[in-house]
């Protein structure tokens, strides 16, 4: 009998129309599918997983930890939720039946582009438009996000297209800060960073917190079959240009195609490894497949989650011990901003949607899991023990403060010191529970002596002792790196339960009401709303070809070379 997961909604290939949709273990091969039938186009099927026990052991885990998702992280509420009038997922905008509020605000600064990639989600030269809203309009996008109850973002994404085509990009990454973002970070191909040390200079200078460098491979034949021209040595210029100015965190952002550069995943991890100064982690992203295609092709060309994680075990001798569901950090990170007094934000994604873990560089600059150090379940399960307190403005038992001693045998005074526990300041409380919660992680390690004698691991110790965002930033920048893969979806494999959920939302100027912002999660945008919108907002033709396009882009990479 064939076991079925779960069920959802999902969408028709060919004619986008919501259809139920099953996720069940195919008999044969084991392997997590979707199948779905729609009355017109029949029925169709895509592989999720190919490894049964890790999908339920993350649905699992996720539930486990996080006691329900929405204990964490109350529903959707915004002055700009859209009426619902054709149901998921035709109402975004955003409608209440978004379940977990978004963590990055994404906006596409403009769909003009110096690349001409056969791979895109924005399709830019191809439109034969423009799409690119005004300074004021963006910054009413800014502040639309800012202004979300009850936690707003704190996470700004600039994208396209490409953004470093906007001349006033450092003015935008500026505001963002100052309308109240606490990390701006920019998704490029790296064509200005590589071109130029000194626009890499100016980014650093407005404030640019992070680097999201589209990075496929470390080849010349990758870049050409996937970008169309061969973008090797721009992509190491970009790496040599931000470590001279001091632009640290870039993550590498490889889009990854079964048969075309999958074989790279051991080559990426590799110049990870090897530029740890500037490189904060990978983040994989499985391409998505658009147009029509056979159920033979499908099969073919789909590459998941769990195709990643066997490949990169086997480039770094099984250092991915588990793939954490993104969700399961919900309340870390939320404990980890009130520790360092910052905006609050739960990273509550749908189970299937991102997975990230750490992989420890020894001092054999071995690959290592991070488990080898500490015991990971354990301190997730006591980050939100001690979250879940703060939530209820708890203090820890005098037992656990004072070993044995009890308060109560002070009598009266010992009232008094509880009063004056109960009253303390807020910066106090802080400290109390940030002791606490150290008191409790040191439990969840594994090998003391190895973290405080191995230089590759010295920054862990500011995690523990002084837990915070800040430490944890600190603890990517020496070492270790944080490998995430966030699969996004398309119309073989979209799951309404997953948009739902969605963290990462585009910010879009609304086209019949130009006062107001429409707000739409990452993948529905991407499949469903992106051409009708575009072509709405169009504001002129595109005044460059392809072909010029490309030429001037291969005049760029000799010029890098010499």
């Amino acid at each position: 009998m064939t076991e079925v997961i779960r069920t959802t909604t999902s969408i028709c290939p060919d004619c986008l129309q919501p259809i139920p949709a099953e996720i069940y273990v195919d008999d044969k091969t084991q392997w997590v599918m979707m199948r779905k039938e729609c009355k017109t186009h029949g029925e169709f099927k895509d592989k999720l997983s190919i490894n049964k026990e890790d999908y339920i052991w993350g649905q699992d885990f996720c539930r486990d930890v996080g006691s329900t998702l929405t204990s964490t992280q109350p529903n959707y509420v915004s002055s700009g939720i859209k009426e619902r009038k054709n149901g998921c997922p035709y109402d975004c905008g955003i409608c209440e039946n978004h379940k977990s509020a978004p963590c990055i605000a994404l906006v596409d600064l403009t769909n003009r582009c110096n690349l001409v990639c056969p791979i895109c989600f924005a399709n830019a030269n191809a439109a034969g438009y423009v799409v690119e809203p005004t300074f004021d309009q963006i910054v009413q996008i800014f502040k639309h996000f800012r202004t979300i109850k009850p936690v707003p973002p704190v996470l700004l994404q600039f994208a396209g297209g490409e953004p470093t085509m906007r001349e006033d990009l450092f003015d935008l990454i500026r505001k963002g800060h100052e309308v109240g973002f606490i990390e701006v970070m920019l998704s490029t191909n790296g064509v200005k960073l590589g071109k130029s040390v000194e626009y890499c200079r100016k980014l650093k200078n407005a404030g640019l917190d992070a680097v999201y460098l589209q990075f496929d491979g470390c080849t010349p034949e990758t870049y050409k079959k996937i970008r169309g021209v061969n973008l090797w040595p721009l992509k190491q210029k970009v790496i040599e240009n931000c470590r001279e100015v001091g632009l640290s965190g870039v993550m590498l952002v490889p889009t990854v195609c079964k048969g075309i550069n999958d074989h790279e995943i051991g080559n990426i991890m590799d110049y990870a490894k090897e530029n740890t100064d500037v490189v904060a982690g990978v983040v994989f992203q499985p391409v998505s497949l658009c147009g029509r295609i056979s159920y033979e092709e499908l099969m073919d060309m789909r590459y998941t989650t769990s195709d990643l994680k066997v490949a990169l075990n086997e480039c770094t001798n099984g250092a991915i011990k588990n793939f954490y569901p993104i969700a399961t950090t919900g309340k870390l990170t939320r404990l980890l901003a009130w520790f360092d007094d910052l905006p609050e934000f739960s990273m509550l994604s749908h189970h299937d949607c991102g997975f990230a873990t750490i992989c420890v560089i020894n001092k054999d600059n071995e690959w290592e899991p991070i488990e080898n150090y500490f015991d990971a379940e354990g301190l997730i399960r006591w980050s939100n023990k001690v979250w879940d307190m703060v939530q209820n403005k708890e203090i820890p038992k005098p037992t656990k403060l004072f070993g044995s001693f009890d308060i109560k045998s002070l009598g009266k005074f010992g009232t008094v010191v509880g009063d004056f526990i109960d009253g303390m300041a807020d910066a106090a409380y802080r400290n109390l529970m940030r002791a606490y919660f150290f008191a409790g992680l040191i439990r969840y390690v594994k090998n003391p002596e190895k973290i405080l004698s191995s230089k590759t691991l010295q920054r862990f110790t500011g995690l523990i002792f002084k837990p915070g965002l800040q430490a944890a930033g600190d603890f990517l920048l020496s070492k270790n790196l944080m490998i995430s893969a966030m699969h996004f979806q398309d119309a073989y494999n979209f799951d309404l339960e997953r948009v739902e959920r969605c963290l990462v939302h585009y910010g879009v100027i609304d086209p019949s009401d130009p006062s107001k912002v429409l707000e739409i999660p990452f993948c529905a945008y991407n499949t469903i709303h992106r051409p009708r919108i575009e072509e709405q907002l169009a504001k002129g033709v595109l005044n460059i070809t392809p072909q010029q396009v490309r030429a001037e882009i291969e005049e760029l990479v000799k010029a890098v070379q010499k």
